[in-house]
């Protein structure tokens, strides 16, 4: 059966291929039935069609796809309107009757791409199309109908300002069917929004991003998702949406406990108990939310310990590495640019004991200010910090590409075969894109990277891996061009 999807306009043009296939493979629809195009420029078309096996593995797409807005029932398909209306007499009939001839309601949407018609434009289509049919009985009914038909008209792309003489002349083509389903897209967007959110950080990632890097990541209903540079939580956040359990960690203490400044103008001082599971009690995902860990990305590997494990070799062993812990790995690794990246240093730093004040001291040990005087002749003295109390490690910066090789480390220790690790590269446009950006491991297959333009300088790409399984090792890939999906994509 053919369907048409239609793509929200200009809106991540370049991650709509790997979206798609992710979903097929989460939905359970056969690959080799999903499209017979494969091109780039034929994914960045406004509407797609594609064969699927029946109407509810399209249904099933529509309900979890963040680029979809529409899929649609091609009935019949042409180049031109004339065309169009000369196969409409041509469609089998247990297609039409059902919907134009079985006593039940319908209307006709006409929607137009790269160019607006006109009111009188519309009525005349639909007049001339619904007079090629040879019969319709069924009722017009615009505010409630029974079934919607559509009339998809995809014009060529304007490069003049004013409107063509006549829209036969720029169309390229045009598809009538039926609606089958809308997605969800809007109510997430709508539902999940970041400035609505209790808990949020400076970095927090966009909801529609969020939302594919979870659908990449083939995150459905128990699913054990894990963050290394956990944040705010709102990529683990966008699993849990789809049943996924989100866990986490990350280096920075205060930020996990919701301590310091609130990036919400006039706020001021986080609230208490601003944090990660407040999010999940907003909006009632508490039961997918596992816990957040204050760890060291570069060290996670030695805390997180897997029941199977015995032995490591070069730091994790093989049979662990045949095991995994985690369905997926989703994360945006800190640039360096807004958020600084740190790990914990791997020598100690010898420091002079801090000087502080009764009351600081009172506060940081639980001890009583009065013990705290008079333990000390000098009210107005400072004193010395005791070295028995909690230590915070020192820190140094954490260079990107140490960062995504232990990242990848980390997915080949922690990830179960056949589980994805979807993280974020920055890139410098000016001077390098492409493959070169890519880091890579012997056990990890790059299914994309697709590029997102930030300004005019810089761009990330999100960078989408599988594990593979032991007898996959000898037919592992390079990574090549054709995994790479430029944003310079237009209609």
């Amino acid at each position: 059966m053919k369907f048409v999807l239609s793509f929200a306009a200009s809106e991540f043009v370049n991650f709509r291929q790997i979206e798609y296939l992710s979903l097929c493979q989460l939905c359970g629809i056969p690959s080799d039935l999903s499209t017979s195009e494969w091109s780039r420029n034929y994914w960045s078309q406004p509407y797609i069609v594609v064969d699927l096996h029946s109407e509810s593995a399209a249904v099933s797409l529509i309900e979890r796809s963040v680029l979809i807005k529409a899929v649609y029932e091609v009935w019949c398909e042409a180049t031109n309107l004339r065309d169009l209306q000369a196969k409409i007499p041509k469609i089998p009939a247990r297609l039409t009757d059902k919907y134009l001839n079985s006593g039940g309601s319908y209307k006709l949407i006409i929607s137009s791409v790269n160019r607006k018609l006109q009111h009188e434009e519309k009525l005349q289509i639909i007049e001339d199309v619904l007079n090629a049919h040879p019969s319709v009985s069924a009722t017009v009914c615009l505010k409630n109908p029974d079934h919607q038909l559509n009339i998809l008209l995809d014009y060529k792309p304007r490069n003049w300002g004013k409107r063509p003489p006549t829209g036969q002349v720029n169309l390229r083509h045009v598809y009538y069917g039926r609606l089958v389903g809308t997605s969800k897209r809007r109510d997430l967007i709508n539902s999940y929004r970041l400035a609505d959110r209790a808990y949020l950080g400076n970095t927090s990632m966009d909801v529609r991003l969020a939302g594919i890097m979870a659908n990449v990541g083939l995150c459905e209903h128990g699913s054990l998702v894990w963050d290394p540079f956990l944040g705010t939580g709102s990529i683990v956040l966008a699993a849990s949406i789809w049943g996924a359990l989100g866990a986490g960690s990350d280096i920075d203490y205060a930020l996990l406990h919701g301590m310091g400044m609130s990036p919400k103008a006039g706020q001021g001082q986080r609230m208490n108990g601003e944090c990660l599971r407040v999010n999940y009690q907003q909006y009632n995902l508490q039961s997918r939310y596992l816990d957040v860990v204050v760890a060291d990305a570069a060290s996670l590997g030695r805390l997180l310990r897997l029941p199977s494990e015995n032995k490591r070799v070069n730091g994790y062993s093989s049979a662990v590495c045949d095991v995994g812990l985690f369905d997926a790995i989703l994360t945006d690794p800190p640039y360096g640019f807004r958020e600084s990246s740190r790990r914990v240093a791997g020598q100690a730093v010898e420091r002079s004991p801090s000087l502080v004040t009764p009351e600081r001291l009172s506060e940081i040990t639980g001890v009583p200010l009065t013990d705290v005087v008079q333990m000390n002749s000098d009210e107005q003295a400072l004193i010395k910090v005791p070295h028995d109390l909690p230590h915070i490690p020192h820190k140094e910066s954490y260079p990107l590409t140490e960062t995504h090789n232990d990242l990848l480390n980390l997915a080949v220790q922690l990830l179960k075969p056949g589980g994805r690790l979807v993280f974020w590269i920055p890139v410098n446009k000016l001077i390098s894109s492409g493959p070169c950006v890519v880091p890579s491991h012997a056990r990890l297959r790059v299914l994309a990277a697709c590029e997102q333009i930030l300004n005019v300088r810089n761009a990330r790409y999100m960078i989408v891996m599988r594990k593979l399984y032991p007898e996959e090792l000898d037919e592992m890939a390079p990574c090549g061009p054709d995994k790479f999906y430029s944003a310079d994509l237009v209609y």
